[in-house]
């Protein structure tokens, strides 16, 4: 583990790659897209195009505030060693007046998870709501402040098979009458897995909130960290 004397913060980020088509200039658009006409033209009378993909159905939190983890243990297996998993959820218009999707709907599921190649390194991928599948895995950078020769991966991971992201369920049904003391309408906006930092030394389930403050419906939000268990919560700031 990294010790509390020699602080260490472990910085995360996806070295994507990004396909690049070759430059030209507005002829060259001019010809690829003449081209394509001239393809659509050419195709033999009575031949149907290829059907598009059907789009996915987004999970909702309805489907329980694991539903980003199942999605992730199916794809990846239970055993895979996770640093950090994150999942948002749609506030809704009622909340939110530029949030396009219906309250409660998934809109982001992402994991950093230990190289199957290389375990001394992290991917991640991302899960497309659109088609429901995960992207190819992308390296992560790791970058440590503090010694980094000191530094070893595997104190930064958990099986996901060890985290109960389905029991903060019960958490949340514990936290309806003070939110609604509180706010006049709120919604889960996110349920994430963090790892070990500067200031704690386990992996923490977090949950976040946001909603309309009763007294001036005015936006506001917070957000509580849970034991892995999702057995005890060790800060709550849910509330303003």
């Amino acid at each position: 583990m990294i010790s509390r004397s020699q602080p260490a913060t472990l910085c995360l980020a996806f070295a994507l790659t990004i396909g690049l088509s070759a430059c030209g200039g507005g002829d060259t658009a001019a010809n690829n897209a003449t081209s394509a006409t001239a393809a659509t033209d050419a195709q033999p009378a009575g031949v149907a195009a290829a059907p598009k993909e059907a789009k996915a159905v987004a999970p909702t939190l309805a489907d329980g505030p694991d539903v980003c983890f199942r999605a992730i243990a199916k794809h990846l297996g239970p055993d895979t060693k996770v640093s950090e998993i994150i999942s948002f959820f749609s506030s809704g218009s009622a909340i939110d007046s530029g949030d396009r999707e219906p309250q409660g709907e998934l809109t982001s599921c992402t994991v950093q998870y230990q190289n199957p190649s290389d375990p001394r390194k992290l991917v991640g991928t991302r899960l497309d709501i659109a088609t429901g599948k995960f992207d190819p895995p992308s390296p992560v950078e790791i970058s440590v402040m503090g010694n980094a020769a000191k530094f070893n991966l595997e104190d930064h991971l958990i099986p996901l098979s060890q985290v109960n992201a389905a029991g903060l369920t019960a958490i949340m049904d514990a936290q309806k009458a003070k939110l609604s003391s509180v706010y006049s309408r709120y919604a889960w906006s996110g349920v994430r897995l963090s790892g070990p930092d500067g200031f704690n030394n386990t992996h923490k389930l977090r949950l976040d909130v946001e909603g309309r403050l009763a007294s001036n419906d005015i936006k506001s939000g917070g957000y509580a960290s849970i034991t892995t268990d999702a057995k005890k919560v060790t800060t709550n700031f849910l509330l303003p």
